[in-house]
């Protein structure tokens, strides 16, 4: 039975005993515990007047994964994602990056090969003006190594690739993070532009816990044209079990050196081995500042990422957390490491397995950020009845850095995916991640205005069975386009155990690599869900070509009558289609419009499409 209701400007809640029928900025969602039924949607506009979008893109045969996304700083409002296609049984893979307009337009998409050297791998991407920077690894004779490469970010055509030696040649290696620094690198008191590198090496060729003679973390600094400057390895030593988890996988810039996460071997005071929180501070030269390094639960704790405050001289540090099945973040003293308890706390909610992978500033205040992660697995229902289930859903959550309290809304993106498996670095082996945690979020926008977010994820089609990369464009509200469900986070103060690593530096070696690049062919599909409620018999029309120059064609037919919108709401064509399933549209203008069409049951489709 009914049992009450709350109505503002941009919501209506309707609670009934066994259901909640939620509207949503004109959403309309009813859900059980565990499943959720999408009824209607509407598209939003951002701050640029451009729609926001959702979006996948796929290639033949071929799975995606490692995706990671950065913006171009050229001016452009472009960003690059970076990833890896591989084949049925993921054991072979093959570097990509694509370039992506704001608008979700691909500008050029490349993959990356060897002549001889198998498995080039990227684990993430960094841009400086019209230039990118990719890091990973390359089995090079046997043995993989981290390499870096540089790309041309107009054209996508590689420059210049190394790979270096870490430690010794018989140790594998790779580079899961990489960053571009001004910082003195060598002690002259002269900016030195180049890039640091962090990851981990081994003896054991394959992602291992149990390696037999240990995981090593490693941060290695390059000037501008790759050539080393130095390298350091983090470790602790284990003398009680096989486990190690050395490993790091970012590192943040601070005002007096780099800040470095990732997780260590722990040891707890009753010799008990953990996988532990990573919490380590270098200078610019490499040297040893302070480590603040933890755990937290009974079995795995790891940092993914941090914020560095300039203006407070604070690290906000992510973490995940195994024994909460979410994550946190931790307040640190800049100069000393000293952690604000009264600021730091890990998240809660009835629904488990939510793992943070970016910390970013928000969009609407300074005194906010952001942290975007992935679901481990969800349930829900579709428009047409369809249950779905969904890995590495993309949530957005945003707090207080005060409080830690939950600002606005939260949103996890419904997508359906299953992930792989057969790869080392599948994210669901375990419960969460073990140690890599792509960067799958970023936000930029025109000068003067608020920016927007952009994400990437994952979709796989049912029934299809390959999966592509999911774009994803929202304006600071932070809402999708598609089916969402709403999150309610509460945040848990913590209690800790340190447990110290150390750094020292370690020599390295580089070499020349040639790597080629070759265009890729791909398949895009834009998430335009049915507008209005009716005869679903439009719900699978599509139109082509898209973008379009002359002629855009329609595939249904017993089609009445079409009204073409543009961004504005304006109506810029409208026109009958009893006899015909075309509509010349070039007398339009170049942008982004809205086709509605309506057939002869009245049932209605909307269509977003592109004019070149």
């Amino acid at each position: 039975m009914f049992q009450g209701h709350e109505i503002d400007n941009n919501r209506c809640c309707i609670f009934f005993t066994n259901f909640k029928l939620l509207l949503i900025n004109n959403i309309f969602i009813m859900y059980t515990k565990s499943l959720f039924f999408v009824i209607g949607i509407m598209w939003t506009m951002n701050s640029f007047g451009q729609p926001t979008f959702q979006k996948n893109i796929g290639v033949a045969s071929n799975h995606y994964h490692d995706l990671n996304i950065e913006p171009i700083d050229d001016g452009s409002n472009d960003y690059i994602v970076a990833g890896n296609l591989f084949d049925v049984p993921m054991q072979n893979e093959e570097l990509t990056l694509k370039r992506v307009d704001q608008n979700g337009n691909i500008v050029w998409i490349k993959k990356y090969t060897h002549n001889t050297f198998q498995h080039a791998r990227i684990f993430d991407v960094e841009n400086y003006l019209d230039l990118l920077f990719v890091t990973g690894s390359i089995d090079v004779n046997g043995t993989k190594r981290t390499f870096i490469a540089r790309i041309d970010a107009i054209t996508g055509n590689l420059l210049q690739a190394n790979y270096y030696d870490i430690l010794s040649t018989t140790l594998n290696s790779r580079g899961l993070h990489i960053s571009y620094t001004q910082s003195d690198g060598d002690g002259d008191g002269q900016p030195d532009p180049g890039f640091i590198v962090g990851g981990f090496f081994s003896d054991c060729y394959i992602l291992d816990t149990n390696c037999i003679n240990n995981n090593f973390g490693f941060v290695m600094r390059t000037d501008f044209n790759l050539n080393l400057i130095w390298t350091i390895e983090l470790d602790v030593l284990n003398t009680i079990d096989n486990q190690d988890y050395d490993f790091v996988n970012n590192i943040t810039e601070t005002s007096n050196g780099f800040f470095i996460t990732g997780s260590a071997t722990g040891i707890t005071t009753n010799n008990v081995v953990l996988q532990e929180v990573l919490a380590h501070k270098i200078d610019f030269l490499g040297n040893f500042i302070w480590d603040k390094s933890y755990i937290l639960g009974n079995s795995r704790d790891v940092s993914v990422d941090a914020f560095f405050d300039l203006s407070s001289q604070e690290i906000y540090m992510l973490s995940n957390y195994s024994v909460s099945h979410y994550f946190g973040v931790t307040v640190l003293n800049n100069a000393t490491g000293v952690i604000d308890f009264s600021r730091s706390w890990f998240s809660s909610a009835n629904d488990l397995n939510r793992y943070g992978f970016t910390i970013m500033e928000s969009a609407n205040s300074i005194d906010n950020l952001i942290i975007t992660g992935y679901d481990k697995d969800e349930n829900w229902v579709d428009i047409n009845n369809n249950p779905l289930f969904g890995e590495s859903n993309l949530f957005v959550h945003e707090f207080d850095k005060a409080t830690g309290i939950q600002i606005g809304q939260s949103y996890q993106y419904l997508v359906p995916h299953v992930e792989p498996v057969g790869d080392e670095f599948n994210f669901w082996i375990g419960q969460m991640p073990l140690i890599y945690y792509p960067d799958i979020s970023t936000q930029f926008g025109a000068p003067g205005t608020t920016p927007n977010y952009f994400h990437v994820g994952y979709r796989t089609d049912p029934p299809g069975t390959f999966t592509e990369t999911e774009l994803i464009r929202t304006t600071s509200n932070k809402r999708n386009v598609c089916e969402n469900l709403d999150l309610m986070l509460n945040p848990n103060p913590i209690t800790i155990q340190f447990s110290p690593v150390t750094s020292a530096n370690i020599p390295n070696s580089e070499t020349v690599l040639n790597i080629n690049d070759v265009i890729l062919t791909y398949t895009e599909e834009f998430c335009d869900p049915t507008l209005s409620v009716g005869d679903n018999n439009l719900d699978n029309m599509f139109i082509y070509p898209n973008p379009v120059i002359d002629i855009l064609y329609l595939s249904k037919d017993n089609l009445n009558t079409y009204t073409v919108y543009d961004l504005l709401g304006r109506t810029a064509m409208e026109g009958t289609l009893i006899t015909n399933k075309s509509i010349r549209v070039s007398s339009l203008k170049k942008g982004i419009y809205f086709i509605e069409v309506l057939d002869n049951n009245n049932a209605i489709r909307i269509i977003k499409f592109i004019k070149e």
